[in-house]
């Protein structure tokens, strides 16, 4: 039997590459996202090359739906080897403008959902005696970031339970990748929430303004090469400027905070001025 990942948000980016890629490695890819259509596609390309993927539509910002994903995918493919946490969404905006819906959404999608696939997934990996889940994070956790505040909140949020199941798991063999990308050209960023039409622009231009922009499939290649290595049990930072950029938020971090408070908050004030 082959071995099994299953993979959240794989309609698209990051998602889509690593089921692609996963199937490749001969891996079955069950396919997690609310757009089935979309899904059956990625299907129908894994199929193509001669790899099995089933697709399961689930809204991870309902607590039934993340509670019985993992069951479902055990019940169809037989087993799980490989839990991708990938699913999650962005709000932009002051926080005085973010509804309460959102506000619980984020959190369900970015923290909730993940830890229950998490709980879920490492009982059966624990009864193997092994497997790897990879958390997709953000290289935006290492620094304050005005008008993306929940955002970074639940991937913090994320970072920790990542550091820390890394430690609970590794006696059952049991691996935990946290994944901290830069920006990365997909739909993410196209379907961010913001708070007010204003926010566009801003959106926009800081996208604009980010370099180096990575490729989807250039994260999702770094990924697998991990997961298969079986020594291999911390964090992946994809680009050299990335990794310069978080050792510099690390060592220099008021320094950091004070670049943005210029770039963003002021800049920010004498537009609202």
């Amino acid at each position: 039997m082959s071995k099994v990942a299953l993979v959240t948000g794989a309609s698209s980016g990051i998602g889509r590459d690593l089921a692609l890629m996963l199937a490749r490695e001969g891996y079955s890819v069950a396919l997690v996202a609310r757009r089935v259509e979309i899904l059956e596609k990625v299907a129908d390309d894994i199929a193509s090359i001669g790899g099995r993927a089933e697709v399961f539509k689930a809204d991870l910002s309902m607590y039934s739906d993340s509670s019985n994903l993992v069951r479902s995918v055990v019940e169809k493919l037989g087993r799980i080897d490989v839990l991708i946490n990938n699913a999650g969404f962005a709000i932009y905006g002051p926080i005085d403008e973010i509804n309460d819906e959102d506000i619980q959404r984020i959190f369900w999608v970015n923290v909730i959902s993940p830890t229950i696939l998490i709980k879920e997934a490492s009982r059966y990996m624990k009864k193997a005696g092994g497997g790897c889940i990879v958390n997709i994070v953000t290289l935006a956790v290492y620094t304050p970031i005005p008008w993306l505040s929940l955002y970074n909140a639940t991937k913090a949020a994320l970072k920790a339970l990542t550091d820390t199941l890394r430690i609970e798991l590794s006696p059952y063999g049991v691996r935990v990748i946290g994944v901290y990308p830069g920006y990365v050209d997909t739909d993410f960023h196209r379907n961010v929430v913001l708070t007010n039409s204003s926010m566009k622009h801003r959106w926009s231009v800081r996208g604009s303004s980010i370099a180096p922009v990575l490729r989807s499939s250039e994260v999702a290649s770094e990924v697998v090469k991990r997961i298969k290595d079986p020594g291999f049990n911390g964090d992946i930072v994809i680009g050299a400027r990335y990794r310069l950029l978080r050792w510099l938020a690390h060592h220099f971090s008021g320094l950091v905070v004070r670049a943005i408070k210029n770039s963003y908050i002021n800049s920010y004030i004498k537009i609202q001025g």
